[in-house]
């Protein structure tokens, strides 16, 4: 009788710690966040620029090749306007015609830089004079600095919803412009189940190779929490758009067709410590969708903007080269 009542003790009182941790989740408050989406800084221009140290900027510190010397040199400055690092290397060596009209070269010794964003560095250029009777007799006499570079360029354009005026920022250095192209756009939600992500790339240099590319949709999110259970609202586009071979480009101009992606959705993440779930709603705040915290908390803040348009990250990293070439005179 005793253990019977005993037994009922510890089961009435396990119930009841139960009944208040179950009230005290279901009446706990709920933690609401929103994060509006990150738009990067995209500099519509960014490149490499080299030039020689000299009163005029541009130009040779001298243009005389002295053969009485055993080198040719000169100090240079490389700067990088990118936004991330950039590797840069240099390498120099002087052209000459000979008498009978046969080109030839003398190389120099290549410098290999990492530049950091904005950064300057200096250094000096050096070539040893060899053949310099043949190079006395030359027709025509320069050095030629080769600049073969990689690094990353972007650009943003805005996917429109059902209306608005697309708009894009296209990006470009003196080798490469990259012009991202969504269509359709504006994409029609009732009809448009798809759209088309490609890029346009204009090339001016004799090399490009694109060796990664990523189109990214930047995502509206509110986040839930009330004990264990965690709900995502996320205004997104499923699935992902990223080219990790490399593509080299052998025209002038060149149309890439990247991917295809579905129209934008709201998705709706549920996760507990048991599971984790995941749906997908049309992107509208109607009657029926109005349940949604997202819909409710950008009508509040007057944030309807992200509903009309989704802003789509462009990253391409690439490799290109660029040469300069100054003419040289020969001092007697």
């Amino acid at each position: 009788m005793k253990g019977d009542v005993l037994s009922l003790l510890i089961i009435l009182g396990i119930a009841s710690i139960v009944g208040v941790l179950a009230y005290a989740y279901l009446s706990g408050k709920e933690e609401v966040k929103i994060e509006y989406p990150y738009i990067p800084s995209v500099p519509k221009y960014s490149d490499i620029s080299f030039s020689p140290i000299s009163a005029r900027i541009g130009e040779l510190p001298t243009e005389y090749l002295d053969l009485s010397k055993d080198y040719f040199e000169f100090p240079y400055s490389i700067k990088s306007s990118f936004l991330e690092h950039s590797k840069a290397i240099i390498c120099p060596f002087l052209s000459y015609t000979t008498a009978n009209n046969e080109l030839k070269n003398i190389t120099g010794e290549c410098h290999e830089l990492i530049l950091g964003p904005n950064e300057d560095k200096k250094g000096y250029i050096k070539i040893s004079l060899e053949n310099k009777e043949e190079i006395s007799n030359s027709l025509h006499t320069s050095i030629v600095i080769v600049i073969k570079y990689s690094s990353n360029i972007r650009g943003i354009c805005d996917l429109c919803i059902d209306s608005e005026y697309p708009s894009c920022t296209v990006s470009e250095n003196s080798e490469v412009k990259l012009s991202p192209l969504l269509t359709p756009n504006p994409i029609k939600l009732d009809k448009d189940e798809n759209f088309h992500i490609d890029l346009e790339v204009e090339k001016y240099s004799n090399d490009l190779t694109l060796n990664k590319i990523e189109f990214k949709p930047l995502e509206t999110k509110v986040i839930r929490k009330r004990g264990s259970k965690k709900v995502e609202e996320v205004i997104s586009i499923p699935g992902s758009c990223i080219i990790e071979r490399e593509v080299k480009i052998e025209n002038p101009r060149e149309f890439l067709r990247i991917c295809t992606l579905s129209q934008p959705k709201i998705e709706i993440k549920e996760t507990t410590i048991e599971n984790s779930t995941s749906q997908y709603f049309k992107l509208e705040c109607r009657e029926t969708e109005r349940k949604f915290k997202i819909c409710e908390i950008l009508e509040r803040k007057k944030r309807t903007d992200l509903l009309k348009k989704m802003p789509i990250f462009l990253n391409v990293s690439f490799t290109t080269s660029k040469t300069y070439s100054y003419k040289l005179f020969l001092s007697r």
